[in-house]
């Protein structure tokens, strides 16, 4: 009866238990299986015959918070035929010394925002075999969005510095990850997909990186190409923030101590800060006429980007980058030219 309970909660079809042996760190279980008929991979004739036994060491799931192995006593028959060859296990793959179910826990855990070193340490295998599982998963080549995402994130793969990320931009899910955001990469994965699929993609959503653009405009004929709001809007925070930094050096220390500490009430909206803050934002842009006027035109550009007047927005951002462009502070110059070059995807993303 008691073995019985334990087999069930082994949970190995056709199994026996002979002994299990608990130390400190980890824990061992000794199994055997019944003898059966196996058909002979040679010939292909069926054989009972034991030639041998041996036993082999099996990495299992983790119990009890220790590690756990399977001490199996392994059967090798012999044919008529002289050929050599040992039974089948389903439990066991081919040339393996770890369960499937270890497997299919690191491939799970691997899903998880989690380190190799850590997965290999919980499961018990080196950081190579925890490589060498995630080189075997493969994954279909996900169906095309009417919303396409793309943006590039800082990693650490062996192809570059950049890698590329692929959302659903309607149900915020991520469709693929890239090792390389170059352009013949990406042109290579794209290829992929076949023309009436990639006609499909109504929106193509990225940065202001050009090779984006140009592969949008090749590969999706259908799709407006929108700029993120994150990535033009940053672009204003830059350059005020840029406008401080020229002012704080020429600043009596104390004072650029203060304006440094207080950055963040020149970039916060002054109609959301308290009445004391607007009266101290009041007083740093009396210090100097470039940093009034780029605080003057970050709230404006702020007040277009919150409308929801579409028309109204189109209309007034002309009008911002024409003022940008004759405040003579640098930094907005800049950034108006950017904005001017990106004109029409911004306003996509307005609409």
């Amino acid at each position: 009866m008691h073995s019985n309970f334990i087999n069930k909660l082994l949970n190995l079809q056709g199994v026996k238990i002979n002994k299990i042996s608990h130390e400190d760190s980890f824990i061992k279980i000794y199994i055997k299986t019944n003898p059966r008929e196996h058909t002979c991979p040679a010939c292909g004739c069926l054989t009972s015959r034991v030639h041998d036994y041996r036993n082999q060491l099996i990495k299992d799931l983790p119990l009890q918070f220790k590690h756990v192995f399977l001490v199996l006593r392994k059967r090798r028959y012999v044919c008529s035929c002289g050929k050599r060859f040992y039974e089948h296990y389903d439990f066991l793959p081919r040339y393996n010394r770890m369960t499937k179910r270890l497997v299919y826990y690191i491939c799970n855990e691997l899903t998880k925002v989690t380190s190799m070193t850590s997965i290999a340490k919980s499961a018990n295998v080196s950081v190579s075999t925890v490589t060498r599982i995630f080189n075997y998963v493969n994954y279909s080549i996900p169906t095309l969005p009417k919303v396409l995402c793309i943006d590039e994130f800082k990693g650490n793969a062996e192809t570059g510095r950049y890698q590329c990320i692929l959302v659903d931009g309607e149900k915020n899910k991520v469709l693929d990850i890239l090792a390389d955001r170059s352009q013949n990469h990406l042109i290579s994965y794209f290829n992929k997909f076949s023309r009436k699929e990639r006609c499909n993609v109504q929106f193509f959503v990225c940065d202001m990186w050009q090779p984006y653009t140009d592969l949008a405009k090749i590969y999706f004929p259908n799709a407006k190409i929108i700029i993120d709001k994150y990535h033009f809007i940053r672009q204003v925070t830059w350059a005020i923030e840029n406008v401080r930094k020229r002012i704080q050096k020429n600043m009596p220390l104390n004072l650029r101590k203060y304006y440094k500490r207080s950055r963040k009430l020149i970039l916060t909206r002054y109609h959301k800060l308290q009445d004391e803050n607007k009266k101290a934002v009041d007083l740093m842009l009396l210090y100097n006429d470039d940093l009034r006027v780029a605080h003057k035109l970050k709230e404006w550009f702020y007040e277009i980007c919150q409308s929801n007047n579409y028309s109204y927005q189109s209309d007034a951002l002309i009008n911002w980058i024409k003022n940008a462009e004759s405040s003579k502070i640098e930094e907005f110059e800049k950034c108006a030219a950017t904005y001017r070059r990106w004109v029409n995807e911004i306003r996509n993303a307005f609409k």
